[in-house]
């Protein structure tokens, strides 16, 4: 499913976000303002997050298990290190990064746990993993964004992707992940601490953060 809409996967980021990722990304990076250390940032898609932590300075490796989504990313930063990896069954060493970065990624996990399990096992002792992913908005804002993710959507990504069902697909499973204190909650029985949310753009996104103990 990702190979086949690998090819529009950034216009139809931008577009059906209102250039709201880009932003969300960049929120991303600035919450390792002054960290130093090698970063894994893990389905990395076409490489967007990665990139724009390389811009920042960080020492970072991109990793996805989709060979069509590093192609993209290959593209577009030429230098930047890229690894075919399985995020449940990673190819690096126990404790090899400082941090893990994870965006829109994770919920697409076949084992949650397992790829929690994972992202902990490469960090090192006091490492940090942050977490972008879609959450659930309340109130009118969350009226709204629902009703634009089941009706809107899909169509605009079906029609200009090829591929309808992946768009429902990825809509749906926006809409059964976790709010941001339910995800808060997975992450602290992952073995994470200090773990905190911060909600973005009426909370339809969170960023998530949590520290190796």
């Amino acid at each position: 499913m990702f190979s086949r809409i690998a090819p529009r996967y950034d216009v139809l980021n931008h577009l059906l976000s209102f250039n709201s990722d880009r932003r969300w990304r960049a929120r991303t990076v600035r919450a390792l303002n002054g960290f130093r250390g090698r970063v894994l940032d893990l389905a990395t898609g076409t490489g967007d997050l990665a990139i724009a932590l390389a811009e920042a300075g960080k020492a970072v490796v991109g990793a996805d298990f989709c060979l069509d989504m590093l192609a993209g990313a290959r593209r577009k930063g030429k230098s930047l290190p890229l690894a075919a990896a399985d995020a449940l069954a990673l190819p690096f060493p126990d404790g090899a990064f400082d941090a893990v970065t994870i965006a829109f990624g994770v919920r697409n996990f076949a084992d949650l746990d397992r790829g929690l399990g994972e992202m902990r096992r490469v960090l090192r002792a006091d490492g940090v993993l942050l977490v972008l992913e879609f959450s659930q908005p309340g109130g009118l804002a969350g009226a709204a964004y629902r009703a634009y993710s089941d009706r809107v959507l899909p169509w605009i990504g079906g029609l200009l992707s090829g591929n309808a069902a992946a768009y429902r697909y990825l809509n749906r499973s926006a809409r059964e992940w976790p709010s941001k204190e339910g995800f808060a909650a997975v992450l602290r029985r992952a073995g994470f601490s200090d773990v905190r949310g911060v909600p973005m753009t009426f909370g339809v996104v969170a960023l998530h953060r949590g520290t190796k103990r």
